[in-house]
């Protein structure tokens, strides 16, 4: 049968007297089954008499079990050289403060680096204490195996003495620096495997270089200025007033302009030629026969240079002496990745100081690898000095944010 639904005002009443009953009774059972600690911070917090923080660290909330678990290793770490500072209340509070400010501070950078110690290693940890405990408490205790504990009520306890937060901030930024900024990271098989291919790969080429002197220089018997262009610039001159007079105020004559006239006009004119010309050079690459094209363009010779390893790039030498540093120029890295070897296909033009390139790739090699055999690297004084230097700067970080990192303090916090 459904129930009643209450119509008059004394059973609407006696109702609720029975549900705020009920409702207290329940939340008693409730505190008197939680364990101790955690029912005093309930009480705390539902009477006001207690702080579910510490305060606040550069305006970042510091949990109550976050900054207990701070001020019980403070606590651990006094008492192993003295017991009066280990019981001095207010010495413990300012030395949880400050950790918890360190542990912020280092994971702050840990994070602006990627690094991060992993929640399933710190429970990896505490098992294994947890499984040496148990071990230890059966052969020293001399009970059964059924009298005793189990691994897992254990790891239970352990886990629950300090916050994971606590836990993995700590883990993260004690090993910071050791496990990960100090570190030289290791090239995996297959990057080992790549960078030893790479140093055996040979390139092979033929190359046409020029500089605009060359071309400037054939421009030179190329170019001629007629008399009338020489006329009309010297008029122009005279117009403009440009032309400096002689010591009685009369301005040169043209026979006397006419062989700096020739100059300019002829400088002017080989520079506009000289860009349509490398213009021309340029589109020649698509032609058949490039190199040779632009060899005869330029009426430079082609120069064959043999297979080379990469790292001899940066200096090379053809058999007529020319060096080339080819390496210089950022584009001609961008094109080797494109594999143009065996093609015929000549790119350019690359840039080495005055000279102007163009390649055309020949072949690509690459020599046995020698079987090598993994060594222990000993630590070379240039390594400890990279080590002290970038310590140094690890701790210039901390010492700079450290002062960005302001402390407040609950006002309520009990130093007990």
């Amino acid at each position: 049968m459904f129930e009643e639904e209450a119509t008059t005002w004394k059973e609407k009443l006696t109702r609720a007297v029975v549900a705020l009953f009920l409702f207290i009774l329940v939340s008693m059972l409730v505190v008197t089954f939680l364990p101790g600690d955690a029912e005093q911070s309930f009480i705390g917090a539902l009477t006001g008499s207690s702080s579910t923080k510490a305060g606040s660290i550069a305006g970042r909330s510091v949990p109550m079990d976050y900054f207990n678990a701070a001020r019980r290793d403070c606590y651990y770490r006094y008492a192993q050289y003295s017991k009066d500072m280990a019981g001095n209340a207010e010495l413990i509070q300012s030395c949880a403060f400050s950790t918890t400010k360190e542990l912020f501070i280092a994971n702050d950078i840990a994070e602006a680096v990627g690094y991060r110690v992993s929640e399933t290693s710190i429970k990896r940890d505490l098992s294994l204490q947890a499984r040496q405990i148990h071990k230890e408490t059966l052969s020293q205790a001399g009970y059964g195996e059924e009298d005793s504990r189990t691994v897992d009520q254990i790891y239970q306890q352990i886990l629950r003495t300090t916050p994971m937060t606590y836990r993995l901030d700590s883990a993260t930024g004690f090993s910071l620096f050791q496990s990960f900024l100090d570190q030289k990271l290791a090239p995996s098989p297959a990057e080992k495997e790549i960078e030893v291919e790479a140093k055996s790969a040979k390139v092979s080429f033929r190359l046409v270089a020029f500089t605009e002197v060359n071309l400037l220089n054939q421009l030179e018997s190329k170019i001629q200025i007629p008399e009338a262009d020489l006329q009309a610039e010297y008029e122009k001159e005279k117009k403009e007033g440009t032309l400096s007079k002689d010591a009685n105020g009369n301005v040169p004559s043209f026979a006397d302009r006419k062989t700096v006239l020739t100059s300019k006009l002829k400088f002017d004119r080989k520079r506009k030629e000289l860009e349509v010309w490398k213009k021309k050079i340029q589109s020649l690459v698509l032609s058949e026969n490039a190199l040779e094209a632009i060899a005869g363009e330029t009426s430079q010779p082609i120069e064959s240079i043999a297979a080379t390893s990469l790292s001899n790039l940066k200096s090379i030498q053809s058999p007529r002496g020319t060096s080339f540093r080819l390496a210089n120029d950022p584009k001609f890295w961008e094109e080797l990745s494109s594999n143009p070897f065996g093609k015929k296909k000549v790119l350019g033009p690359f840039t080495d100081n005055d000279k102007q390139i163009y390649v055309e790739f020949g072949d690509l090699s690459f020599s046995a690898p020698a079987p090598s055999v993994a060594k222990p690297v000993a630590q070379t004084p240039e390594d400890f000095i990279k080590q002290n230097q970038l310590l140094g700067f690890f701790l210039e970080i901390n010492k700079s944010l450290s002062g960005e990192y302001n402390i407040d303090k609950q006002k309520a916090l009990s130093l007990e």
